[in-house]
């Protein structure tokens, strides 16, 4: 093939990838990032055989791009990695009561949730699409939630106006906590090492994407926490835990102690 042909070639299989992956991160149906970054890495090796090879000026362009995005790609791939530390928290402990600023800037304790179940949504921030992708298809969740009276908190870093703009944006409905200085965060052990810094001089501490459940008495009855802040919660896992959640409420005494929720 010639020089060209190749940087054609690496451009189409870069759009391929990441349209796909675009549309499994929407539906929240990524398992592994591996085969990505292969095809990314594939996608960078055409780009830089075809720059080898002397193309046009159009095919120039087009290596130049499935090398750099390629590569930029493979760099967050390498990076997407979460701190594999267990949560302050496991299922059967009693949940850690705080109070924090919601999106309004008001006082929230979580106690003021106590005769309901709900669940505890730690994320990274609005800033983040993956964050935002799953945060909407919590949104696919509410009748299934209200049907059970179940509450949603979500807890990030971010400052409560950008939370109530990622709210008008995204059209998202919950209970929204402000954490700035991760101290909900730090309370659960959900820090990541690992700080966030789209710019020189920049840095956003991190929580790791956690999801909690927690029963009307307080109780924990599943933790889920992401390995890789690219691959979230499937959904029908979430039902599950609902499902095994309502299961227990109504089981008599004698038999509670059967149930349990998946981790």
């Amino acid at each position: 093939m010639t020089g060209t042909s190749l940087g054609f070639a690496a451009a189409a299989l870069l759009l391929a990838v990441g349209a796909r992956w675009m549309q499994l991160m929407l539906q929240g149906r990524i398992r592994r990032v591996a085969p990505y970054a292969a095809l990314n890495a594939g996608a960078a090796l055409l780009g830089a055989l075809a720059l080898l090879r002397g193309p046009g000026l159009a095919g120039g362009i087009a290596a130049g791009i499935a090398l750099a995005a390629g590569l930029a790609f493979l760099a967050l791939y390498a990076a997407s990695g979460q701190a594999r530390t267990p949560a302050a928290v496991a299922p059967g402990d009693r949940v850690l009561d705080f109070v924090a600023s919601d999106d309004a800037g008001r006082p929230f304790a979580l106690a003021s949730l106590r005769g309901r179940p709900f669940l505890l949504k730690f994320f990274r921030g609005h800033w983040c699409p993956y964050c935002v992708a799953e945060l909407r298809r919590w949104q696919e969740l509410r009748p299934a939630l209200a049907a059970h009276d179940i509450a949603v908190v979500a807890i990030c870093a971010d400052q409560p106006e950008e939370i109530r703009r990622g709210r008008a944006k995204h059209g998202l409905d919950a209970i929204f906590v402000s954490d700035p200085q991760l101290a909900v965060t730090d309370l659960y052990r959900l820090r990541n090492p690992r700080n966030f810094a789209p710019r020189p001089g920049v840095i956003i501490p991190l929580p790791i994407p956690t999801t909690i459940l927690v029963d009307a008495h307080g109780i924990v009855r599943w933790v889920d926490q992401a390995s890789d802040y690219m691959v979230r919660t499937d959904p029908t896992r979430v039902r599950d835990a609902i499902r095994m959640l309502v299961a227990r409420a109504s089981a008599p005494a004698n038999q509670i102690d059967h149930l349990a929720v998946g981790a």
